[in-house]
């Protein structure tokens, strides 16, 4: 019997492995004879190598890794020779390929378009990075019912012209970090609380019109539940049919969630979508949802295991309906795994939950008609982060224009825009304006209306400004300007993180 001694040299941060005792990201391995035939599947993870054993006929083999993005990369092992390492084993070394000035980024690549060009080993990548210097992020927490604003107080940064990248240190609460600048939507991605989290933001490797300006790839440097849930994200069940025993690994983590509830319930996504909920104790997912009810998704991954389990497992204190709202009632889910079951969970709830609570209903449904794509990480659009919306934004945050809406987008769309209640009509000018400008006017003495009707508005094409000042005319005794409206030029908006701040 011959023997493969499969190697991931990816870089880890020393400094953070004992944060959540991380074992590491497993991903799956396959040996494959010339032909393409399968001779040994298994798992390999950073410092700790895995042998795979193929038969002594063997003179030629391929070892294929693949990555949660679901690229592959293949190193070919001639066997026809005597192995010249010490074990006498044939050692195959799977190292990510980055620019050297990118290093710090490489965690990422694995999480990226399989196209990525941050992958490059070229010395001086240029991916355009310089032309977002003027995109803004704010960060928002869940505290006391509502999203608040904090500072972006970076603990680490490190930039590039093809990526920029900083460490948060974030306390047990539900946060969102909001992106957003002229020529970038505007949109919500969660950071996973209780710990340090680790934002990465490049341009976007996709030609699909759909796809964001800015990719933003998020870790809380839980790499093992982490992986777990991006091959979920991708639907890649099958790839992960090659980790060892990947329920026995998600139990392991659900285990330990009074060391770590966010890696827990990532555990717990992964044990629902494979349906091996059922082997670990209900008592688990009560002690989660009851023990840590800042992390909207332990109400969540509760609310799906007792909607699976049957009625008969409904108690006043835990039942499927108080579930869902509790979850709703403390923000959003870390992970898109938890708006999916969200929306499952609500369409099986149905009427019961619209009239107990119309409002959460529609809470669901807007986060469904507005969520984005980050991968394993909740993402989602709108201005505010209470209010997902299915509409595109952009421009500085006190100066919000609607952006042009990609017709496939459109369509998509139109049948969820009649349950959120979106109407076709214009709103009255003075809405409108309130609503395109984003701010409230200040109140003013009652007025009378003309009863002559102004020209209609008209709704901005993509050949006209986003957002048409009323004339004086139509507000009879308001004090509004008339006249082309002056440009104020502001270098930033409310104290707004822009990223040209990031430290080189």
């Amino acid at each position: 019997m011959k023997r493969i001694s499969v190697i991931l040299n990816y870089p880890t941060d020393d400094h953070l492995l004992d944060q959540h005792e991380d074992p590491g990201a497993a991903l799956p391995v396959k040996v494959l004879d010339a032909e393409g035939a399968v001779l040994a599947v298994a798992s390999t993870r950073v410092r700790n190598p895995v042998r795979l054993g193929v038969s002594d006929e063997v003179e030629l083999a391929f070892v294929r890794l693949t990555w949660p993005s679901g690229r592959t990369v293949t190193q070919r092992v001639d066997m026809s020779v005597p192995s010249d390492s010490v074990s006498g084993d044939y050692l195959v070394v799977f190292e990510p390929a980055y620019a050297p000035a990118n290093e710090w980024s490489a965690w990422a690549i694995p999480k990226l378009n399989p196209r990525s060009r941050l992958a490059s080993p070229q010395a001086d990548l240029d991916l355009g990075m310089d032309e977002f210097s003027r995109v803004w992020l704010r960060l928002w927490r869940f505290q006391n019912g509502e999203w608040s604003r904090v500072p972006v107080e970076p603990v680490d940064a490190h930039r590039s012209r093809s990526a920029w990248q900083m460490d948060l240190q974030l306390d047990a609460s539900n946060w969102l970090m909001q992106i957003g600048g002229s020529k970038v939507t505007w949109r919500f991605v969660a950071l996973p609380g209780n710990g340090r989290a680790r934002v990465l933001i490049t341009p976007k490797d996709s030609s699909d019109p759909r796809a964001d300006e800015l990719k933003v790839v998020v870790t809380g440097f839980r790499s093992g539940a982490e992986t777990l849930l991006e091959f979920l994200s991708r639907d890649a069940i099958r790839s992960m049919n090659a980790v060892a025993d990947p329920v026995n690994v998600a139990r392991e983590l659900l285990r330990a969630k009074f060391d770590d509830p966010v890696g827990a319930v990532a555990a717990a996504y992964f044990l629902l979508r494979v349906n091996a909920a059922d082997q670990v104790p209900l008592a688990w997912f009560e002690n989660l949802s009851r023990s840590f009810r800042w992390l909207p998704d332990t109400a969540i991954v509760h609310c799906a295991r007792l909607l699976r389990d049957g009625s008969r497992k409904h108690t006043e204190e835990f039942n499927p309906l108080k579930l869902l709202r509790e979850s709703l009632s403390n923000g959003w889910p870390v992970f898109t795994e938890g708006v999916n079951l969200l929306q499952e969970a609500a369409s099986l709830l149905g009427n019961s939950l619209l009239e107990a609570d119309p409002v959460a209903f529609h809470k669901v449904e807007a986060l469904g008609a507005g969520k984005g794509w980050a991968g394993a990480i909740t993402s989602f659009y709108g201005r505010h982060p209470g209010e997902p919306d299915v509409l595109r934004w952009g421009g500085m945050p006190r100066a919000p224009r609607r952006r042009q809406i990609i017709p496939q987008l459109v369509k998509s769309r139109l049948p969820q825009d009649a349950i959120l209640g979106f109407s076709t009509e214009l709103p009255q000018p003075l809405q409108r304006l309130q609503i395109e400008r984003g701010r409230t006017l200040p109140a003013f003495p009652t007025v009378e209306i003309p009863s002559a009707q102004p020209p209609a508005l008209q709704i901005p094409s993509s050949r006209t400004p986003a957002v048409e000042f009323p004339s004086a005319g139509e507000f009879a005794g308001l004090p509004v300007a008339t006249g082309k409206p002056r440009r104020v030029k502001r270098e930033s908006d409310d104290g707004e993180f822009l990223l040209g701040s990031v430290a080189s």
